[in-house]
């Protein structure tokens, strides 16, 4: 274990994560690699009566620390136990490692579409994964976990019997966004399809794919472990389009390096086709740039709600924006997810 203040060499780089426009300020930083060290750090927060926070990766980070950062991006092991289809993950391990571990056996984790995510903080959230309408949310595959004051030191977790998934996405130019967003609307979802509808502004950098580069797109993804009909959301033309039967891995959305971004979520109960699209046009046109995304729930998931509505926009600041948007759909709303909630001060 290594104990860190400001202006130690290493401070700035352990307190930092996966979001760069917001950071830890903390007194002290526990870097830690066991249960043992995770056990001083509490007992050293207690103590002093300092506030603590746990960082792996930092993607979800929402409440920085002043106090101590129990910094476990060391404590990452993975275990995967093939005749019981069981994994045992250590508070830092990401789930790139998991689904590395996993493969060899045929055996999948209900991961998200981003690998370099912690396993412990996306499902001690929920975990609304890839597969999530087909097996559910990671949370109840969790079998059981062991704990140090309020810090999760290892969880054991179910894995699925999946090796190949049947998974695609296409993306539309934003001018054909009214009909994408109603053919979405309105598709008869089979209950064990996981889709997701996305507003993305690409930049005008060159390495992106010439179809993408500098446009206002609407993407549209989905994946089960079973065939399915997209026909009906092909409303206009596609500046890309990929289909196919791939290995689990292959399904996973691209690695982003490190960068500012600031989100929220609600859970709808209900989402008319008219709200829908008044939504659209408000996160269009706000006066900061909003990726909308929406995901229909049910059938695995299950609760009372039937949608997934998040906002991200690419730097701090947004938060006027995102009320703005979300109050369009606040007659709705039934909660709001623990996945999906970034950089909120």
């Amino acid at each position: 274990m290594h104990i860190l203040h400001p202006g130690d060499p290493g401070y700035d780089d352990e307190r930092s994560g996966f979001q760069t426009g917001l950071r830890h300020e903390p007194q002290v930083v526990f870097v830690v690699e066991t249960a043992h060290d995770v056990e001083k750090a509490v007992e050293y927060a207690e103590t002093n009566g300092l506030p603590y926070e746990v960082q792996a990766t930092g993607h979800g980070l929402t409440t920085p620390t002043t106090g101590v950062l129990i910094s476990t991006r060391r404590m990452n092991a993975v275990h995967v136990d093939p005749d019981r289809r069981t994994a045992t993950v250590e508070a830092g391990a990401v789930w790139q490692q998991v689904i590395d571990a996993a493969a060899p056996h045929g055996l999948a984790p209900l991961s998200g579409d981003a690998a370099g995510v912690g396993v412990v903080g996306y499902t001690l959230g929920g975990g609304y994964g890839l597969l999530a309408r087909e097996f559910g949310l990671a949370a109840d595959r969790v079998l059981g976990t062991t704990e140090v004051g309020d810090v999760v030191t290892t969880m054991e977790f179910e894995l699925l019997p999946v090796n190949r998934v049947h998974s695609g996405e296409m993306y539309f130019d934003a001018t054909h966004a009214e009909a994408v967003f109603d053919a979405f609307h309105g598709w008869d979802l089979p209950d064990h399809v996981t889709p997701q509808l996305a507003t993305i502004a690409f930049p005008d950098l060159p390495m992106l794919p010439p179809p993408l580069r500098g446009r206002n797109t609407v993407r549209i993804t989905f994946a089960s472990t079973r065939p399915f009909d997209v026909e009906g959301l092909k409303v206009a033309p596609r500046l890309t389009e990929d289909f196919g039967v791939k290995p689990f891995h292959k399904a996973l959305g691209a690695q982003l390096p490190p960068h500012t971004y600031q989100g929220d979520n609600v859970l709808l109960g209900e989402l008319p086709a008219e709200t829908l699209h008044s939504v659209r046009v408000k996160a269009a046109t706000a006066d900061v740039p909003i990726f909308l995304g929406l995901l229909p729930l049910g059938a695995g998931i299950g609760g009372p709600a039937s949608h997934l509505l998040k906002l991200i926009s690419p730097r701090l600041g947004a938060e006027r924006a995102h009320a703005e948007v979300f109050d369009l759909v606040r007659p709705f709303v039934v909660g709001r997810s623990r996945n999906f909630r970034f950089a909120v001060r």
